[in-house]
Formats: C-alpha cells, structure tokens, sequence
C-alpha cells in the first residue's frame, strides 16, 4: 500500500498542476504525474478511493474560493474521461493598482516568515518535470518561492489512508496534564485544519459518541486496523466541524496585547477590539501602546502555550483558568532559566 501524502503538501501540489497548463489536464493526467496522487496511482491504479480523494480536495480548493474550470473534449463532449481541468492564472494575479500601507506590508513581511526560498522538495521536483512533460511549459527554476506547509504530523498519513479506505484505527491520546495515553479506537471521518492545527474528526466506536482528536496529541503510532467502518459515517463529519467551529463562539478570552507586536498581528485578526480609548489604544504600558482583544478560545491549553512564546507582549486578562495556565508556564520558563544559570556560574 502506497504511502499518503499529508493533505495540505498533495492540494499545493495540485493547485500548482492546474494553474501552470494553459490547457489543462484530464484527471488520469493529474492522478497519475501530480505529487500526492501519482505515488498511490503507481501502486494501486485507478481506482474509487483515488477518485473520491481527488472529489474531496476539488471541493477544499472551491472553499477556499479557487475556482476550477472544466473544459470538454471536442472531439468527444461529455465524455468525462477526457474533460479537462485547470485553474485560470488571473485568479491569483494582484491588480496593478493594488497598494499597501505600513501596517499591510509589516502583516506581509510577518506572513512572510512562513515561507521559505527553494522549498520545493525532491519529489515536488519531479512532480514538476513530470508535468513539463506533458506540456505543462513550468520551468521548476521560476518555483524558487513556496509556502513552508509546516512540520509534518506523524499520524497524518496512516490517518488519511484510512479515512479513504474507510478502515478502523486506534491509537494513544495524551490529554494535558496526564502522564499515559487514553487507548482510542475510532472510525476516521475527516482531517480538519483549524487555527493552524490539524484535527481528526472521528466517530469513537467504544463510547458511540463523535470526537475531535488534536493530531499533536496522538502519542503511539496510529494502527490501521483491517476492519472497516460503515461509511455512511461520513456524513456526521460536516456536523462535527461545524460543532467544533463554534467552539470559539462559546468561549472567549480577553487579552492585554502590544501593539505592533507579533502578538498582535497574530491575534489581531482572530479578534475583536474591545475597550479602546479615544486614540485607538486600550492603554499604555511604559510608554508601549496596548490593545484589548477577545479572541475566541478553541482549546485553552493550545492557546496557552501560543501566548506563552509571545512572552511580555501580552497578559490574560480573562478567563482565570487561562490566566493561571499562562502564569504557570511562564515561571517555569523562568525557573528553568535560572537553574541554567546557576549551573553555569
């Protein structure tokens, strides 16, 4: 069985195959040469699960507002086999008029951080080669800029392949504060990034109750089970998300942040303003401009840890729970500075 490809690297890849063929690609085309598919391709052939993955990322593409054109063969109209697909290079070409002021471009540069030069890897690479070859015209050199997709999750790919293949899996759960996992077995549904996290939708078998698992906390190999689930279980995941994104609505934190901080601008836009003064600040902290946010709270321990690294650019002001979370792990931080210095006096 091939290995799968993580969602976020196999969906670049094929926005990148739609966008560099003028004249699109047909979809044996695109499964069998674009990295995420191709590997699977080779060792299974075409099939229903591959077929149902490329459904699934078309649909995330048209969420996320890109829209995939379609274009029939004149030679036989209507027959599917030979449609073509493609993404028009308009749509993410920015208007010659388009101009930003210094708090857009210090957003830019931040959101900069995330990219990196010459990220393309080797089998990136020869996903491009291969399309070059079928007249796609991409020159892999003018690719010297790609997004970072972020660090790969371990349970990502066993998960995935059983989400298409719709099999059982189980797997170890740490919760914050617990030394040993939680044994869990579950069917899985869906792989839902939120927040910059990536989630398991699941059905737990055990406790007949529907979960969200954080990947980063699944802490043994996932074990993909030769059992499969009912499939129609598919169709509770879009209720499930829709659960998890209201989570936010629910519960809120409120935060003290500096302004022109990294903080800000990371929270910034997950916020809303709260408490500010006639000149636009919620008060001053030697000389500093702050700003009150609300933001919404998705998992308290997560984001603990998030305002932990922004350090003295941010205070909790509210819930307590978060507060002292907050609190906690900074004088850790702090105790375990000083032990370092003491041993190197």
């Amino acid at each position: 069985m091939a290995g799968r490809v993580p969602g976020e690297q196999r969906i670049f890849s094929l926005v990148l195959a739609l966008v560099v063929s003028p004249e699109g690609l047909t979809k044996r085309e695109l499964l069998s040469s674009v990295y995420g598919y191709a590997e699977r391709y080779r060792a299974e052939g075409p099939g229903a699960a591959l077929d149902r993955q490329f459904e699934r990322d078309k649909e995330q593409l048209r969420d996320l507002g890109i829209q995939i054109e379609t274009r029939d063969s004149p030679l036989e109209p209507g027959n599917n086999q030979l449609t073509r697909y493609r993404i028009a290079k308009e749509l993410f070409a920015f208007p010659a008029d388009l101009r930003f002021d210094e708090r857009e471009l210090m957003l830019l540069r931040l959101a900069a951080l995330a990219w990196r030069e010459g990220s393309l890897s080797a089998e990136s690479r020869r996903a491009a080669m291969r399309l070059e070859a079928l007249g796609a015209g991409l020159d892999v050199r003018q690719l010297g800029v790609a997004p970072s997709l972020g660090s790969a999750e371990p349970a990502a790919a066993p998960l995935q392949r059983a989400i298409d293949e719709d099999r059982v899996v189980s797997f170890g759960y740490t919760l914050p504060g617990r030394d040993a996992p939680l044994a869990r077995r579950v069917a899985p549904l869906r792989l839902h990034r939120v927040e910059g996290r990536w989630h398991l939708i699941a059905h737990d078998l055990d406790r007949n109750a529907d979960r969200v698992f954080l990947l980063a906390r699944i802490s043994t190999p996932v074990q993909v089970s030769t059992a499969r689930f009912d499939a129609a279980l598919h169709g509770r995941a879009d209720g499930i998300v829709e659960d998890l994104l209201r989570l936010p609505e629910r519960h809120q934190a409120v935060l003290r942040v500096r302004r022109a901080s990294v903080a800000e601008a990371r929270l910034a836009p997950r916020s809303a303003p709260l408490g500010a003064g006639a000149d636009g600040a919620a008060g001053r902290r030697d000389g500093e401009e702050q700003v009150e946010l609300r933001v919404g709270v998705l998992d308290r321990h997560m984001l603990a840890a998030e305002l932990i690294g922004y350090g003295a650019d941010v205070a909790v002001l509210a819930p307590e729970d978060l507060r002292e979370l907050v609190v906690f792990g900074l004088r850790r931080i702090a105790a375990q500075h000083a032990e370092g210095a003491v041993s190197d006096a």
